[in-house]
């Protein structure tokens, strides 16, 4: 297998996620941290300034400039914007290099051969000399020092912003895996429509985002409020409008709950062999979504399981990522 670290091309893991992108450089650490987007300016035919520059246009942009994600619900949906995307990456993260780099792209479990196949072009028409990928599960379990190459069962359940994956992992490999093209982003949705449906008013995607991350909580949606701009569905004037938490729980618990029946049916056709490893060491949680209050005391409880969060779940993934490349025996996670 092919030793990045020694190659004189600079190697990078990257960590493309829906809504954000990190970057990993050996010995390094993480070198890069901002939204998955860019912009495209139609009067000039080309793109422009992305992450976190062209995430503050979103809702102040002209019509002739449009704020694109290359990803949705984990996957490429837009190759053209992907290649661009990834190619301003690249270009930030090689200055001064004269060498193309090697990437290793952190994927989710569930992507067929065509999405597989759309990472692997857009990375190397967006610069790289190569593109290899690893699997999220792998990562995850990486980043939190798990041995992954022993005959023991990991169960590992990432909640990210467009694909919730619970995976069972043993000796290196994914013995069975289950994914819902469903997280952090619906919940989002959810607050938005919830509150559409039930107060005829309308809340901006920001709003619902940061409403999710003060005020959600799945244990204990005690009595918070707060108070944001949003447009009368009725007068069609804008207001200003106090959320409360008791709402917001109302909202997400039907996203909360489908997640909750991905996980009980992996529980339920787990291998018998492996039964003993899940129930004695319980279910990893990570990825960005995972850190909503309460999640897993509730998956707890309605699972009649332990579900132990990672200490680091935004960064949980590319470390894991990261530390694949560094250590040489974990090359043959690589596809």
């Amino acid at each position: 297998m092919f030793s990045f670290i020694r190659s004189s091309n600079p190697s990078f893991a990257i960590d493309l996620g829906t809504n954000n992108t990190l970057v990993y450089q050996p010995r390094k650490g993480i070198i890069l941290e901002e939204p998955t987007s860019i912009a495209y300016d139609y009067n000039r035919r080309s793109f422009f300034d992305c992450g976190e520059s062209s995430k503050r246009m979103v809702g102040k942009n002209p019509k002739y400039i449009e704020i694109m994600q290359p990803l949705s619900k984990g996957a490429i949906s837009n190759l053209t914007v992907a290649k661009a995307y990834i190619k301003e990456v690249i270009a930030r993260i090689s200055r001064k290099r004269i060498f193309k780099p090697h990437i290793i792209v952190s994927v989710p479990s569930d992507l067929n051969a065509m999405e597989r196949n759309a990472v692997i072009e857009a990375g190397r028409e967006g610069g790289a000399k190569s593109v290899q990928l690893i699997k999220d599960p792998f990562a995850a379990a990486l980043g939190t020092q798990c041995a992954i190459e022993q005959p023991q069962g990991v169960l590992v359940l990432d909640v990210g912003a467009g694909v919730s994956d619970i995976s069972l992992l043993s000796l290196s490999g994914i013995v069975m895996s289950k994914s819902l093209r469903m997280a952090g982003n619906d919940l989002d949705e959810a607050i938005i429509e919830h509150f559409k449906a039930t107060k005829r008013v309308l809340i901006s995607p920001s709003d619902a985002e940061r409403i999710k991350h003060e005020l959600g909580n799945l244990v204990h949606p005690e009595a918070l409020q707060m108070s944001i701009s949003v447009k009368n569905l009725v007068t069609r004037l804008p207001e200003t409008f106090t959320v409360n938490a008791i709402d917001v729980h109302q909202a997400i618990l039907p996203v909360i709950d489908k997640i909750v029946a991905l996980t009980h049916t992996m529980l339920s056709e787990l291998p018998p062999v492996f039964a003993s490893d899940i129930y004695d060491r319980g279910i990893l949680l990570t990825g960005g979504s995972s850190m909503l209050k309460g999640l897993d005391t509730y998956l707890s409880s309605k699972l009649e399981i332990a579900v132990n969060p990672v200490e680091n779940p935004l960064h949980n993934i590319i470390l894991g990522a990261g530390r694949a490349i560094e250590e040489e025996r974990y090359s043959k996670l690589f596809k």
